[in-house]
């Protein structure tokens, strides 16, 4: 399986509620998933997120 990687970083000032609903509007109208989510020692969240790369149809 081939994956599509993003990764999107919040700073430490957006509140958790704020990186919650972008996150989830992510993966309901862009079929994103999370993958991996880091916090650095300064506070910043990093987070990966990913889909399947869908194949084209053969044209024919």
């Amino acid at each position: 399986m081939t994956y599509e990687y993003r990764s999107v970083s919040f700073s430490k000032d957006v509140p958790r509620s704020v990186t919650l609903q972008e996150l989830n509007d992510q993966a309901e109208y862009g079929q994103w998933e999370l993958a991996r989510t880091r916090i650095t020692a300064g506070g910043t969240r990093t987070v990966w997120l990913r889909r399947k790369i869908m194949p084209l149809p053969a044209a024919g």
